[in-house]
């Protein structure tokens, strides 16, 4: 499969977020302000290590759930599960019912979808092209 354009982008998108995420909660911005050092410290690692994931999705362009390239390319989601795993650790280890704040799981199922979607896009570039008769999958190909 070809490597993603607007998932790249997409990946780029959620790296800044979990980077800026990672600044706030170690400054303790909002909630966080009444949090105990260590666990400032560690869910901002966290956030921190989530958006180097996605970065390195990114600027590979073959996201988490790649079928070839380096490992953190194919298995970067399981890496990502994990770091979702160990925020609610650090939540349930902390003393911190003040918190509202709560590890957003949502994240974890982002690399599955954007390479569904990226499939998706190519199946239905390669049934217009062959609907148009275009050998070998439509403009740009030399054909």
């Amino acid at each position: 499969m070809p490597k993603m354009k607007l998932g790249a982008a997409f990946y780029a998108l959620i790296a800044v977020g979990e980077l800026v995420c990672a600044g706030l909660v170690y400054s303790g911005h909002g909630d966080y302000a009444v949090g105990e050092p260590w666990f400032l410290a560690v869910v901002a690692v966290l956030f921190a290590l989530t958006g180097v994931l996605f970065g390195v999705g990114a600027v590979t362009r073959r996201g988490l759930v790649a079928d070839e390239g380096p490992w953190i390319c194919r298995r970067g989601w399981m890496v990502v599960v994990g770091l979702i795993g160990a925020m609610f650790v650090a939540l349930l280890l902390s003393d911190m019912g003040r918190i509202a704040t709560f590890p957003n799981p949502v994240i974890m199922f982002i690399p599955h979808s954007i390479k569904r979607l990226q499939e998706k896009y190519y199946e239905g570039r390669a049934e217009a092209a062959s609907s148009r008769g275009v050998p070998g999958g439509g403009p740009g190909t030399g054909s």
